[in-house]
């Protein structure tokens, strides 16, 4: 007997089955759980520092402002309005909403215990304290997401076959921004996610009992979780909406108890109306200005985020099309209560695309893949349950294969393959912001070659096959010179002294030369250490340093070749005279030798 009809036989006699559900449960758990922390570091952003932090500084310094965080590590070297905002009321407070960190309060009072048990210092303003925040953070992102797995498990579950509901599983835990987006970081993606499928769950579990004190809970616990989304994620509130909708159409004079849940609403619109005088809070203002009801707007957000070659949900998880399968035969069956919910949900999911269809910042900042639409995953993938059948009987039962079954196993294996570089390749590399900061020169977000999905995946490669940029014999062959330095729609700047407004930033392009026998690893190659670019260093009339950028060097070049390095720079703060030094280097490994490398210097004027 072959493999592979040894494998056809394991997996038509697999001992899954013999399992009870908890125990399944608790598989499902503890290996989302094992895979999600298994690349060691934590993916989060400005968004999700504030619910971090807020229950530590509750239980520490007994106050839910966060005016202490003004001198704060986060003050210096970044931008202390991406975290918290001055409110009316004299008060730092959080840009964000408040209902992740109400969600996770659970977890974040064991975390709290966990430091006064073992006499850590819980030092919230101070840097030292960074690792333990990230660490946390990180820690419960992952038993939340993997909670949210075994929901979309059992939610699946209670109307399809253990080979389906494994199957949308996999799909939903791995295969989609679930992973790179909600399991990474305390993004307000991953509790929204959480709260949609539990909804989804008690609504299924409502339309399959007739013991009225569980269907009382049911509509209890799904109230709850729709309050709580819209200070959750304010566009989540579509998802509240159609939950509402079906609730009063299908449960009618019972829907009071789903609408007594959703009175955990309240916290978060009491923070909002005590920091901001409004119900909506600071988080919703900023978001307004990036709205444009125009026709441009809608085919470059539309288009990018279903298509763009590092946003693109179809492009990241190509297998998300057999949810258009899904919705259709849903659709067919329309008529069922259960259909009637996912049909609900299904619309919140197209509203909450158009939504982002007229927004224009669709790419989500500088994030992996299409953030964005992590929100609509519990309901894409489980549209697909209604589409599996003949896939997974093929996969588990049948020795014969057609085309269908191999091109689902494609869309799988590369959605899934998305989603391992993203979690294993970006180790120090950072697509969004080399060489150039992708919120300014969106065009990159276009861009086929080069993309954040071939970026990450060359990063996972020398990852495990190290190039040989520590070796001696590799320093020693470093060598090259900087022929020209040319700011963004200026001729040579040779010899020339320039005026500069202060702290303006200046697109500057570099023409660089290899004069060694080590080949050159530009950005594109993904390395981080080792790394060729071009340090750009302001020194005033004191000879002092007092601000340092990078140009990134394109491509692998070989002795003799030339190539460009770009990058943008920013202007001292203060007025003066300065010396504008370049220098080529092996990025956190050496600079070149002075002997084999003569810095490029120019005098600027900073006004």
């Amino acid at each position: 007997m072959n493999l592979f009809n040894i494998l056809i036989k394991f997996k038509s006699k697999s001992k899954w089955n013999k399992f009870t559900p908890k125990v399944k449960c608790l598989l499902v758990f503890f290996i989302s759980f094992t895979v999600y922390l298994i690349n060691n570091r934590t993916l989060g952003a400005g968004d999700t520092v504030s619910n971090s932090l807020l229950l530590f500084n509750f239980l520490e310094n007994k106050t839910l402002n966060f005016d202490l965080f003004r001198t704060s590590y986060f003050a210096s070297g970044s931008c202390l309005e991406c975290f918290f905002r001055e409110s009316p009321n004299g008060h730092l407070t959080s840009v964000y909403p408040i209902g992740t960190a109400i969600l996770t309060s659970p977890i974040y009072f064991i975390f709290y215990g966990f430091l006064k048990v073992f006499n850590i210092p819980v030092e919230l303003t101070h840097a030292d304290f960074e690792p333990y925040r990230l660490f946390f953070e990180k820690l419960a992102a992952t038993l939340v997401t993997s909670t949210s797995v075994v929901v979309f498990y059992l939610a699946s579950k209670s109307k399809f076959s253990d080979k389906i509901s494994v199957t949308s599983t996999f799909i939903f835990a791995f295969a989609t921004n679930t992973w790179m987006t909600s399991s990474q970081g305390l993004w307000q993606h991953g509790l929204s996610n959480l709260a949609v499928i539990i909804i989804i769950l008690c609504f299924l579990k409502i339309n399959h009992t007739n013991v009225r004190k569980k269907q009382i809970l049911f509509l209890l616990i799904s109230g709850i979780m729709g309050g709580l989304l819209p200070i959750i994620r304010p566009t989540s509130t579509l998802f509240l909406i159609a939950a509402l909708v079906y609730c009063l159409v299908v449960n009618k004079y019972k829907s009071v108890f789903f609408i007594v849940g959703m009175l955990s609403i309240l916290p978060g619109l009491m923070w909002n109306f005590y920091y901001f005088g409004n119900l909506t809070g600071g988080y919703s203002n900023i978001g307004q200005s990036y709205y444009s009801f125009t026709l441009n707007t809608f085919l470059e957000s539309s288009l990018g985020t279903l298509l763009s070659p590092s946003r693109g949900v179809l492009f990241f998880s190509p297998i998300l099309i057999y949810s258009l399968v899904g919705a259709y035969k849903v659709f067919q069956l329309r008529f069922r209560k259960d259909e009637q919910l996912i049909l609900c949900m299904t619309t919140a999911v197209i509203l909450l695309f158009l939504n982002y269809c007229f927004y224009t910042v669709w790419w989500a900042g500088h994030s992996y893949g299409p953030r964005f639409m992590t929100d609509i995953m519990p309901v894409a993938c489980y549209l697909m349950n209604y589409s599996l059948g003949d896939v997974t009987n093929r996969f588990f039962y049948h020795k014969q294969k057609n085309v269908s079954y191999f091109v689902f196993l494609s869309l799988l294996m590369f959605s899934l393959f998305t989603q391992v570089v993203g979690a294993f390749g970006n180790s120090g590399v950072y697509w969004n912001g080399s060489p150039l900061n992708v919120d300014v020169y969106r065009s990159r977000l276009w861009q086929l070659k080069d993309n954040q999905i071939e970026r990450h995946s060359k990063a996972l490669f020398y990852r495990i096959f190290s190039p040989p940029v520590e070796s001696k014999k590799y320093i020693n062959g470093l060598s090259g010179t900087i022929e020209s330095v040319t700011f963004a729609n200026q001729k040579n700047t040779n010899n020339k002294k320039l005026q500069l407004p202060a702290h303006s930033g200046f697109l500057l392009k570099a023409q660089v030369k290899n004069a060694g026998f080590s080949q050159w690893f530009g950005y594109q190659s993904a390395i981080g250490k080792g790394e060729i670019r071009v340090k750009v260093s302001f020194y005033n009339t004191q000879e002092n340093l007092v601000k340092e950028s990078d140009l990134y060097v394109s491509g692998r070049i070989s002795k003799g070749e030339t190539t460009q390095a770009i990058g943008t720079v920013v202007s001292p703060e203060q007025p003066g005279v300065y010396d504008m030094i370049f220098e080529l280097v092996s990025h956190n490994n050496v600079d070149f030798p002075e002997n084999f490398h003569n810095p490029y210097k120019l005098q600027i004027i900073v006004k």
